[in-house]
């Protein structure tokens, strides 16, 4: 059996990043419906944090890559690529649904591989790389 640690060794060399704070980590994989009280932690803020910077890191690429491009010609180009379904895609490459924490109730409703879940927990995850 896996411990906490291993677990999140894997999925941080499938980033490509190593946490120095591993509980930013776990947060970020962990699931409202393991929320026993409103003070316990998921990954809702870091999701939050996490939506924001990616908005303004894929911005930023796409102002680079197209300079000559009006905001009506970028603002498409940057909702299809921080859209749920394309964050989803990309959560699904890193197998993040295996690494996500929630009852077993949720696990077994499949709620780990719902595009809404594993976008938020990629968001989250960019979050945690941030802070």
């Amino acid at each position: 059996m896996e411990t906490k640690g291993q677990n999140l060794m894997k999925l941080e060399q499938a980033l490509r990043h190593s946490f120095a704070n591993s509980e930013l980590l776990y947060r970020a994989l962990t699931h409202s419906s393991l929320k026993k009280s409103a003070s316990d932690l998921s990954y809702q803020r870091l999701e939050f944090l996490g939506d924001r910077v990616l908005g303004l890191i894929i911005a930023e690429l796409l102002i680079e890559r197209f300079p000559n491009s009006s905001e009506g010609k970028l603002a498409p180009r940057l909702a299809a690529l921080v859209s749920g379904r394309t964050l989803a895609e990309i959560a699904r490459t890193l197998k993040l649904g295996k690494f996500i924490r929630m009852t077993d109730g949720e696990l077994a409703a499949g709620t780990n591989d719902r595009d809404s879940v594993l976008a938020d927990c990629f968001e989250a995850v960019i979050g945690a790389v941030y802070q």
